[in-house]
């Protein structure tokens, strides 16, 4: 299967002609309602076994944190579900060992994380508090795996086409390379969207549970102090930005080495208008260049987990 053939894929739709069937709107809906309402079910069933438990969940903290955490969790059942198209063509251009590698980064990775990395909240007065809050993150994982993956696809696929791009201009394929850098760069925003919507949503999320724990006087609650909450912003937003920032990067030099390759500097040093117009015009149609409202949406993209721990972080702090 090659990505770039103009009649295997339709642009506007992100879709190709691999016969898969589009994901229903109806479909995406149910799945986020179903996965709302198992977090739900998930972190209050049960809640009141134990005295402290109880209390705890008496709170109205509490609901809030649980009300937040299905709204996280369905929105990323949806968001996942909608971006798979895009990933099962990227997984089935760039091969199973490739697919299965970038797939199994991401639990490592979030192992990783858990073991190492800082704890935002502390003991939580819940009965098997401590799974449950794992099972829901779990769970929102599970379902932003593609948009994850799909990123390190995406750097995969540009390191082969950085080998095609000379054939391609020499048999006068260049066209069907054009379509298929496009499709990569929406494929690569919607990817990088996905996942930044979803971990923005669970750092809100760990601010509500934070803000939970200190309403309910435990004597551990005093530990949990907003730095923590903000160290552990910090460290998502960085892994958002070195998944994402390569990629994007990798794509820029193809589009560079495209534009070179199909209309080189004069020998003589003094380009026509001509040049300077087909230029000009394949920049427009593969805008490599960062403007100002390029640059500040991907910025925006990568730097929502971080300004989601600080709103967390100043909403917890002035209960």
């Amino acid at each position: 299967m090659r990505l770039g053939r103009s009649d295997r894929i339709e642009v506007p739709r992100l879709q190709t002609g691999d016969r898969a069937p589009a994901v229903s709107g109806r479909a995406v809906l149910l799945a986020a309602l179903a996965s709302a309402a198992a977090t739900l079910l998930l972190l209050r069933f049960g809640s009141g076994h134990t005295q402290a438990s109880r209390r705890f969940a008496a709170l109205p903290q509490f609901d809030v944190w649980i009300w937040i955490y299905a709204a996280e969790v369905g929105g990323a059942a949806a968001l996942g579900i909608a971006s798979f198209p895009a990933f099962r063509l990227l997984a089935r251009t760039t091969g199973r060992r490739a697919s299965a590698r970038a797939v199994a980064a991401w639990p490592v990775l979030g192992v990783l994380l858990w073991l190492l990395g800082p704890r935002a909240v502390g003991n939580i007065p819940l009965w098997l508090g401590f799974a449950r809050f794992t099972a829901a993150n779990a769970i929102a994982g599970a379902f932003i795996t593609p948009s994850f993956a799909g990123l390190l696809l995406v750097q995969t696929r540009l390191s082969a086409l950085a080998r095609e791009t000379a054939s391609a201009v020499n048999e006068g394929k260049a066209g069907e390379l054009v379509v298929e850098l496009l499709w990569l760069r929406t494929a690569m925003l919607r990817f990088l969207a996905t996942f930044a919507a979803t971990i923005t949503a669970g750092l809100l999320a760990l601010g509500a549970l934070r803000a939970a724990v200190l309403a309910s006087d435990n004597p551990a609650a005093q530990y949990n102090t907003p730095l923590r909450l903000l160290t552990y912003g910090g460290v998502l937003t960085a892994m958002t930005a070195l998944i994402f920032v390569p990629a994007y990067v990798a794509w820029q030099e193809r589009v560079s080495e495209l534009r070179d390759t199909l209309h080189p500097v004069p020998e003589d040093g003094r380009p026509s208008h001509d040049w300077f117009q087909a230029r000009d015009d394949l920049d427009a149609l593969l805008p490599a260049r960062s403007s100002a409202s390029r640059v500040l949406a991907t910025a925006f993209g990568i730097l929502a987990p971080l300004a989601a721990s600080v709103v967390s972080a100043l909403l917890s702090a002035s209960r």
